[in-house]
């Protein structure tokens, strides 16, 4: 209670001296206005003593003095009981008077008293300062105002900061959800570009896939070309081997055990024919000999030719030395076997001579059968019943004369041999 008395002791002491500039009408409604105020405090319980309202009457006729003011101001000195709750300040030489008055001994008392009965002390130094704790200066007040005005303007900027780091948040998340579109717009793009890829690849691996196919049937048409080239419809046929050394390995280690030669024919609707050579011997010729077969192929005119096939066949490894000592071997087709009926298939059983020739001396460097690689095995089927003797002289023509030359020289030297026959006999 006394705190809220010195408070308000100290409000009127504050503000009403600082702030009035009116006349003593206006100062007088003020004071009754307090006055009122005071009193329906009091009506409240905050003032239970009718000398603190007596104390409060007397600051303010005080107060209303000097705001009025004579005309000639003397130095005005504190009460030596401002502590208690006096806040009157008087002149030097009314001072002593001041604090001997009945009236202010009275306030003193009261204000004590009542500070105690409130609340009881345990001595003299605990009253004191309880005393002292309940004046609240005018400095402090000021200190606490602009105490209070810096914590406002910190506020104030703190509040602007906040307002600012709000806008920048909005604006950063505004931005991330911008990025974040443009983010999943070219992850669709990509995924879209992905698979134009894979379409593009499978193209691609489409393209390739016809290109080798393209290229495997330029590659056999164009190995039809040469065959068609070379092939011969006289019964006739020279086989150029090449790339020999690598044809024997692969005979060697069975990756590829024996080459066919491209076919020939005995006429332009005769049989189809072709050769099988296995560089490395076959059956109990492996690895000892070079072994030649005969091979009967379907043809388009089967149907109308001759079976079984009967007709003699001879295989020749021509020298290619120019000293005309060629391999030459024959055989007899067995008109019992398959290998010689009508083909049921692509290809009939091949049979021939299994031992034609020694690898050994074929291997030789140097040999006159084997020059830059190449091998060159003549087959021919004899439709004429050409006499043996006269295979030699054959197999000396030039191959590249037309074929019907090299029969009529065939005739002619069958004829010249025959008139010779005659001759010596005759002479005999």
């Amino acid at each position: 209670m006394v705190n809220q008395t010195l408070n308000l002791l100290t409000f009127a002491t504050t503000d009403e001296v600082t702030t009035c500039e009116c006349s003593s009408c206006d100062i007088k409604m003020q004071k009754e206005h307090r006055l009122h105020e005071i009193k329906c405090s009091r009506s409240n319980n905050q003032f239970e003593d009718d000398q603190l309202l007596q104390t409060y009457e007397m600051v303010n006729d005080c107060i209303v003095e000097k705001q009025c003011g004579a005309p000639e101001l003397q130095k005005l000195t504190r009460c030596v009981s401002a502590d208690l709750g006096c806040c009157k300040e008087s002149p030097e030489g009314e001072l002593h008077k001041r604090c001997s008055s009945e009236l202010h001994q009275k306030c003193i008392t009261g204000s004590i008293h009542h500070y105690t009965t409130m609340r009881p002390l345990d001595n003299d130094s605990d009253t004191e300062m309880a005393l002292k704790s309940t004046a609240i200066s005018s400095t402090d007040i000021r200190y606490l105002c602009e105490e209070h005005n810096r914590l406002y303007e910190t506020l104030t900027t703190l509040t602007s900061g906040m307002e600012t780091l709000m806008c920048d948040k909005t604006w950063v998340t505004t931005e991330l959800f911008n990025l974040k579109s443009l983010v999943d717009s070219y992850h669709q793009e990509q995924l879209k570009l992905k698979q134009s890829e894979q379409e593009q690849d499978a193209i691609i691996r489409g393209i390739q896939l016809n290109e080798q196919i393209l290229q495997q049937n330029l590659t056999d048409l164009t190995q039809n070309a040469e065959n068609m080239q070379s092939t011969s419809y006289d019964g006739t046929f020279i086989w150029k081997i090449k790339k020999v050394a690598q044809a024997m390995v692969c005979a060697q280690s069975e990756q590829q055990s024996s080459i066919y030669s491209p076919s020939f024919y005995s006429s332009q609707t005769g049989y189809k024919m072709c050769i099988r050579a296995y560089l490395n011997g076959d059956g109990n010729a492996r690895g000892t000999h070079l072994s030649l077969f005969f091979v009967l192929m379907r043809g388009e005119y089967d149907a109308i030719l001759t079976w079984p096939f009967h007709f003699k066949v001879t295989f020749c490894m021509l020298d290619q030395s120019g000293e005309q000592r060629h391999i030459i071997d024959s055989f007899r087709p067995d008109v019992k076997s398959n290998s010689f009926q009508i083909p049921k298939t692509q290809m009939n059983i091949a049979s021939g001579i299994p031992k034609f020739f020694p690898l050994s001396i074929l291997q030789q460097d140097g040999n006159n059968y084997v020059k830059d690689d190449t091998l060159f095995i003549k087959c021919i089927v004899d439709f004429n019943l050409l006499p043996k003797m006269l295979l030699p002289y054959f197999l000396s023509l030039n191959p590249g004369l037309p074929s019907n030359v090299q029969n009529e020289m065939i005739k002619s030297e069958t004829k010249r041999r025959q008139e010779n026959q005659q001759q010596t006999s005759t002479h005999t």
